[in-house]
C-alpha cells in the first residue's frame, strides 16, 4: 500500500487519533511508541510491559495499585527505567501484589501512554476468575476490528491466543496493523497466546518470539536454530486454580526437543499444590471440522494420549475459521478460529463434535473449582453458544455423555447443523521436522512453503490496496 493512499480519508483521522492517545513527540526525533504498550508475563507478584519506539531511545514506566493513596512498596506509585536506547523495550515490574488491579504510564522522550492490568491471584486461590480466548485475525482488518471492538465490552482478567495473529510473520506492515487495530485491547489485559502457522512464515518465527514470545525476546545475535528453542515458541503459565500450556503444535512430535518440552511441562504440573484445571491451548488442535481436520501428526505421535496421561481438563484450538465445541477420547475441545479472517466451510461435523458454526467470533470463559462457564460471542453480541465444563464430567448443555471415538480417526461423513458457513482459502504447508511428502494438506505447517499460499497473500494483499483506497481503513478507537 503506497503511503498516499494510506493517508486518505478515514485512515487520516486513525492516525491523529493514535498520535493523541501516546503523546506527540516533544522534538524532532523523539521517540514515539511504534506498537504498544502491551502486557505480558503476568504473575502475582510481577508482570512485563513491552513498548516498540521509533526511533530507538529510553523509556519509563511509572505504576501504581488503582485507588493506592499511599505510597507503600508493592502500591506504588513507583518508576521503573528502560535506560538503554533501544527499539523494543521489556520492562519488568517486579515487588507487586497478588490479585491487585494496576495502571501504568509508559514515558519516552515526550511520549506517553497509560494502560493496566491485573495481577494473578495468590497461589492457592480458589476464586473465580474469567479469560476472553480467540484466535486467526488475519487477512481482514475490518472483521478484526469488529472482534475486537465486541471484546472490549466484555470483561475479563486476561486474554488466550490462539494463533495467526497475522498473515505473514515476517511482514512489519502486518504486525502494525494487528497492534494498531489491537491497541486498546493489549494495553489493558495481559495476553498469553500459541504460537501460529501464519507466525512462522519466516521459518522461526523470530517477529512472535520478540513480540509475544513466553520469554524475553532473544538477541538478535542468536542463530535461527537457537531462536527455535523450545522456550521461545512454547510457555506455560499459572492463573489461580488453572495452569495453561501454550504449545507449538506445529513441529514434529514424535521426539525431539518440544516433545520433551511438553511431557515435562506436564508432569511437572501434575502435583502442583492447589491445581483444579489443566488447559492445553495449541494452533492446530488435534480434531477439527474444517477443511484443515486432524492434526495428524500430533495424532501419530500419540500426543493425546500424553494430554490424557496428565489429566489435560480443555484443549484450545484454531487453525480453522470456524467455532466447535466437542469431546473425544475424554478430552473436551474448543475451536476458536474466529478473530477476524475469513472464515471456513465446515467441511464435515466430526462424529463427536457437538456445536459448530463458521462464524466470526470470541469464547468467554468464567473458572470456578466445579466448572468452566464458556459462552462464544459473535461481533454483534450474540451468542453463539454457551455451555458448562463440569469438572470430571464434561459438557453439561449436552444431555448425553460424548461419544468416545478412536483419536485417529477422520472426520464423520454425517454433519451436524451449521449456519453461516462460507468458504475462505486454506493454506497448504508442511510439518516443521517432518521429511518433504510426509504430510498431506490438512496437516499444520510450521513454515508456509507452497506456491498457492503466496498467490493467496497477494491477491489477499491486493483487496486490501483497493478496500482502503476506496473506504480508508478500518480502526477501533
Amino acid at each position: 500500500m503506497s503511503m498516499r493512499a494510506f493517508m486518505r480519508g478515514p485512515a487520516a483521522a486513525t492516525i491523529v487519533a493514535i498520535a493523541v492517545m501516546i503523546g506527540a513527540p516533544g522534538a524532532a526525533g523523539a521517540a514515539r511508541p511504534g506498537k504498544g504498550p502491551w502486557v505480558q508475563r503476568v504473575t502475582p507478584r510481577s508482570a512485563v510491559v513491552r513498548l516498540e519506539i521509533d526511533p530507538p531511545g529510553p523509556v519509563t514506566v511509572e505504576v501504581t495499585a488503582a485507588g493506592a493513596v499511599d505510597a507503600g512498596a508493592a502500591r506504588g506509585p513507583r518508576t521503573v527505567t528502560s535506560p538503554e536506547a533501544r527499539d523494543l523495550h521489556s520492562v519488568v515490574l517486579d515487588g507487586l501484589e497478588p490479585g491487585t488491579r494496576y495502571t501504568y504510564t509508559v514515558k519516552g522522550a515526550g511520549a506517553a501512554r497509560t494502560g493496566s492490568f491485573t495481577t494473578a491471584p495468590p497461589e492457592g486461590s480458589t476464586a473465580s476468575f474469567r479469560f476472553l480466548a480467540y484466535g486467526d485475525n488475519r487477512s481482514d482488518d475490518a472483521a478484526h476490528a469488529a472482534v475486537v471492538k465486541a471484546m472490549l465490552a466484555a470483561p475479563g482478567d486476561f486474554l488466550v491466543h490462539t494463533g495467526d495473529f497475522v498473515e505473514d510473520g515476517g511482514s512489519p506492515d502486518d504486525w502494525q496493523r494487528f497492534f494498531e487495530i489491537e491497541a486498546p485491547l493489549l494495553r489493558d489485559r495481559c495476553v498469553y497466546s500459541a504460537v501460529g502457522n501464519h507466525e512462522l512464515t519466516d521459518g522461526a518465527g523470530i517477529a512472535y518470539a520478540r513480540y509475544f514470545g513466553a520469554t524475553d525476546p532473544p538477541s538478535p545475535n542468536v542463530t535461527a536454530r537457537e531462536r527455535l528453542a523450545p522456550e521461545h515458541l512454547n510457555g506455560t503459565y499459572r492463573w489461580g486454580s488453572a495452569r495453561f500450556f501454550l504449545v507449538n503444535s506445529l513441529v514434529e512430535y514424535r521426539t525431539g526437543v518440544d516433545r520433551r518440552w511438553l511431557e515435562k511441562a506436564l508432569s511437572d504440573a501434575d502435583e502442583e499444590r492447589g491445581l483444579v484445571w489443566r488447559i492445553v491451548v495449541m494452533h492446530h488442535a488435534l480434531w477439527s471440522s474444517g477443511p484443515h481436520g486432524n492434526n495428524r501428526t500430533l495424532i501419530a505421535a500419540d500426543v493425546p494420549a500424553i494430554l490424557k496421561k496428565h489429566k489435560v481438563d480443555l484443549l484450545f484450538g484454531g487453525h480453522d475459521h470456524i467455532y466447535e465445541r466437542g469431546t473425544n477420547d475424554g478430552l473436551a475441545y474448543l475451536i476458536t478460529g474466529g478473530g477476524g479472517a475469513p472464515t471456513y466451510k465446515v467441511r464435515a461435523a466430526q462424529p463427536f463434535a457437538k456445536k459448530v458454526e463458521s462464524a466470526r467470533h470470541f469464547v468467554e470463559v468464567t473458572v470456578s473449582d466445579e466448572m468452566l462457564k464458556t459462552r462464544a460471542i459473535r461481533p454483534d453480541g450474540s451468542t453463539l453458544d454457551a455451555c458448562d465444563l463440569e469438572k470430571g464430567r464434561g459438557w453439561t448443555c449436552d444431555g448425553a455423555p460424548a461419544p468416545v471415538a478412536a483419536a485417529s480417526g477422520t472426520a464423520s461423513t454425517t454433519a451436524a447443523p451449521t449456519t453461516g458457513a462460507r468458504e475462505g482459502s486454506r493454506c497448504g504447508c508442511r510439518v516443521v521436522g517432518a521429511p518433504d511428502g510426509t504430510a498431506r494438506g490438512s496437516d499444520v505447517a510450521g513454515v508456509v512453503v507452497a506456491f498457492g499460499l503466496t498467490l493467496a497473500r497477494a491477491r489477499d494483499r491486493a483487496k486490501r490496496r483497493r478496500r482502503h483506497e476506496t473506504r480508508g481503513r478500518t480502526a477501533v478507537d
